[in-house]
């Protein structure tokens, strides 16, 4: 009789245990299921941050090297050319993106997938509407005033940056990180004493093409810092979502 009681409790053990481990399988499914894989966008930011942190320091050594050897027309001329070979970068990393984009949605969540998404439109859909402007002001030429292209460069630059910290904000508040609200919340503070400070709109006595050329070289300055401060966001992005993911349950991949 002790026998059969003891079988039946050694019974019982194994079921609970077999029970216990069949719903941590089912929990760690679940997980797999809706947590955020931030090894993907670690990825996308590095790829997107070193291509133009590497690009960005070519053009500048580029521009600074034509201004000091040759004239001013041609100095504008390479200007140019090296804007247009922007787009081509782009363009690139669309390519490789889309690619990207394919071959992890067989294996991901729609939670990493929507974040994905969202960031690829971030990156990608700025270059779109800055290309269109440009054709804009090509095409209009001496009809458009120059003060309409500079406030026109003015607004798009804080549009653009203001989206990328909105950005970093959303996924910090999707994702639970307390960090990537904070840098956000920073970033845009940086963001309104960068073009808030010594930009202004008034003509003084000087002449016209004076104060425009002056008003383009503080803005171009100041969309300069910009730019290289959005880069290195992306590089610290990258560097974070890829240190973070190591805690999760996917593990460092």
């Amino acid at each position: 009789m002790s026998e059969q009681i003891s079988d039946i409790r050694d019974n019982s053990r194994e079921e609970s245990v077999r029970s216990a481990m069949e719903n941590i399988a089912l929990i760690r499914r679940m997980i797999d299921h809706t947590e955020i894989n931030m090894h993907r966008l670690g990825w996308l930011f590095l790829v997107y941050g070193l291509v133009f942190l590497a690009y960005s320091l070519f053009e500048l050594f580029s521009t600074m090297i034509v201004a000091r050897t040759s004239t001013l027309q041609t100095t504008g001329t390479v200007s140019m050319i090296l804007s247009l070979l922007t787009y081509v970068v782009i363009a690139v990393l669309f390519v490789l993106f889309l690619r990207k984009r394919a071959a992890i949605a067989k294996i991901e969540n729609e939670y990493t997938m929507k974040l994905f998404d969202l960031w690829g439109v971030m990156m990608f859909a700025p270059a779109a509407l800055e290309l269109v402007i440009y054709l804009v002001a090509v095409i209009a030429g001496d009809s458009l005033p120059a003060i309409s292209v500079a406030l026109l460069r003015i607004v798009f630059s804080v549009l653009k940056n203001t989206a990328l910290y909105m950005c970093i904000f959303f996924t910090g508040h999707y994702t639970g990180s307390r960090v990537l609200k904070i840098v956000s919340a920073v970033l845009m503070i940086l963001l309104i004493a960068l073009f808030s400070c010594g930009i202004s709109l008034e003509r003084t006595v000087m002449s016209e093409s004076n104060y425009f050329m002056q008003l383009n070289g503080m803005i171009s300055i100041r969309s300069t810092i910009a730019s290289f401060i959005q880069i290195f966001v992306y590089l610290g992005m990258g560097i974070y979502c890829i240190v973070k993911q190591r805690g999760s349950v996917h593990g460092d991949e």
